[in-house]
C-alpha cells in the first residue's frame, strides 16, 4: 500500500451540542498526536539510509517516553512495529513500551525463531498496514501488552512511499472514561460513545460495559466523532 494523502478530519454541526464538540476535540487531540508522529517516523525513515534495531531504539524509545510521561497523560502504552522487509526480508521488529516505568513490551519476539511475529496478525497492525489508513482497534482485553480494557491507535508510517509500519498509542478504556463521561451524560441516561465496529467504548447507562456490541435504539440522535466514532444519545445492545 502507498502513501495516501492526509485525511481531513470532519467536524460537528453548527448546531451540535456543546458536548459533541468537546468530544470530537478530544478524540481529534488524541488523533492529531498519532498522526504527528506518525509523520516525524515517516521523515525520519525517509532520512536514514539503513534502519537497524539499535537505530529504531534510539528514535522510538524517547518518543514514546515523551508521551507516556508528559502531565495528565491517558496513555497506557506506545510504539512502533516493523513490516516485513523493513530490518531484514522476513522479520519485524517490535519497539513498544508501557506504564510510568517504561517496561518493554515482547521483547522477546525479536529474537523469536518464527518470521512472523504475533502481533502481525493482529486487527491494530494489519488493517493500517494492509490500508495505508489510520485504525482504532477495540475496546479488547490486550492480552499483549496491558491485561486491561484498551483502544489502540495505530497509524502506518512510510518509506519508499510503501508502508514500513506503524506507530500507535494505548488508551484504556477506564482512562477514556475519564474523560468522555461526562460530555456524554449531557446527551441523556442511555448515550455513549461507540466505535466504528459498534463496540461501546464509554457508556453512561451501568449496564452497557465497554466493548459490548451496541447499535442506536430507535429515536436516538447520532453524531459523527473523528474518524473513527460516533456518539449516539441512546444505544442499546445488539440482539
Amino acid at each position: 500500500m502507498t502513501h495516501t494523502d492526509p485525511i481531513t478530519l470532519p467536524q460537528p454541526a453548527e448546531d451540535a451540542p456543546e458536548s459533541i464538540r468537546h468530544l470530537n476535540t478530544l478524540l481529534d487531540t488524541l488523533d492529531s498526536r498519532l498522526v504527528t508522529w506518525a509523520e516525524q517516523t515517516t521523515a525520519w525513515l525517509a532520512a536514514t539510509p539503513r534502519i537497524t534495531s539499535t537505530a529504531v531504539d534510539k528514535v522510538i524509545r524517547p518518543a514514546v517516553e515523551a508521551l507516556l510521561h508528559q502531565p495528565g497523560s491517558p496513555f497506557a502504552g506506545a510504539g512502533f512495529v516493523a513490516n516485513l522487509g523493513l530490518l531484514a526480508p522476513d522479520r519485524s521488529y517490535i519497539a513498544w513500551w508501557q506504564g510510568d516505568d517504561m517496561e518493554r513490551v515482547d521483547a522477546l519476539a525479536n529474537f523469536s525463531p518464527q518470521p512472523v511475529s504475533r502481533y502481525m496478525r493482529a486487527e491494530w497492525f494489519r488493517v493500517p498496514v494492509s490500508t495505508g489508513l489510520p485504525h482504532v482497534t477495540g475496546p479488547y482485553i490486550d492480552l499483549l501488552c496491558t491485561d486491561e480494557y484498551v483502544c489502540t491507535f495505530t497509524h502506518p508510517v512510510f518509506r519508499d512511499g510503501l508502508v514500513a509500519g506503524i506507530v500507535g498509542l494505548d488508551i484504556t478504556a477506564q482512562n477514556l472514561e475519564v474523560m468522555a463521561l461526562a460530555s456524554l451524560r449531557t446527551l441523556g441516561p442511555e448515550a455513549a460513545l461507540v466505535s466504528d465496529a459498534g463496540r461501546a467504548i464509554v457508556a453512561v447507562s451501568p449496564s452497557v460495559d465497554p466493548g459490548d456490541a451496541v447499535h442506536a435504539a430507535p429515536g436516538s440522535v447520532s453524531y459523527r466523532l473523528g474518524r473513527h466514532f460516533t456518539a449516539h444519545t441512546a444505544v442499546m445492545p445488539v440482539g
